[in-house]
């Protein structure tokens, strides 16, 4: 199972994601070192176990806001070999570079508004996105089509309860089992309330490609060796 760790950026800082509720969200405090600067964190998180992917949200940009573009060219240009999810916000095909670091794959979250024949046009020039279905309190947050049409869906999609970020409530396995008989032969990962090694290991059981996961590294509920026992 893939376990990508996840870093919120708000105003050149990592900040801890809690349900969603972005105007809330406080420079984070983590057990792995001191602070909340970017390339700090992201080298405690590979000190902790050899990652391969690193998920970025970029809250600014999500909230059409400044975006938070040196930052991450700076953790690109640190990791060289670290894989990158970024989340923008962005879901228009104007919104993309013609050209983009080989090392980026774009997520495209529902909660933008994208619809399904937007995100089909949008799959059509930019290489393998990833699809995030943003649900919150048991609600789709986003264009009802985009599920309806899981045919258009990439290969790996995101199944994500935003109600459970930050939160110690655990993954939202009956959302899960809605979703999976939509994305046959897809890649499901989940995200949103991922507490400790149980959690992992049933999510393990249930056959999906990988998790995110963000609060339970920096609390120390998930540890290195946690994650090599899943090897």
């Amino acid at each position: 199972m893939h376990i990508i760790p996840v870093i919120d950026l708000y105003q050149g800082q990592v900040v801890h994601a809690v349900r969603g509720q972005r105007e809330h969200y406080q420079p984070v405090r983590s057990l792995l070192c001191t602070g909340s600067d970017p390339c700090a964190i992201v080298q405690a998180m590979l000190n902790l176990y050899p990652f391969t992917t690193l998920y970025i949200a970029d809250l600014d940009a999500i909230q059409s806001n400044k975006e938070n573009k040196d930052v991450i060219d700076e953790l690109q240009q640190e990791f060289p070999h670290l894989a990158f999810w970024l989340d923008s916000g962005k879901f228009r095909k104007e919104d993309f570079p013609d050209f983009h670091h080989s090392s980026t794959t774009y997520v495209i979250g529902s909660e933008t508004g994208v619809t399904a024949d937007m995100f089909d046009k949008l799959s059509a020039i930019i290489s393998e996105p990833v699809l995030s279905l943003d649900f919150k309190a048991g609600i789709f947050s986003g264009e009802a089509n985009i599920l309806q049409h899981p045919e258009i869906w990439p290969q790996n999609i995101i199944v994500m309860n935003l109600a459970r970020v930050g939160s110690s409530e655990g993954p939202d396995m009956d959302l899960l089992e809605k979703i999976k008989p939509l994305s046959t032969g897809k890649n499901i990962y989940m995200a949103g309330g991922i507490r400790n090694i149980d959690d992992l290991r049933k999510l393990d059981t249930s056959g999906v490609a990988g998790v995110l996961v963000a609060t339970a590294l920096h609390d120390g509920s998930i540890t290195g060796a946690d994650i090599s026992s899943l090897e």
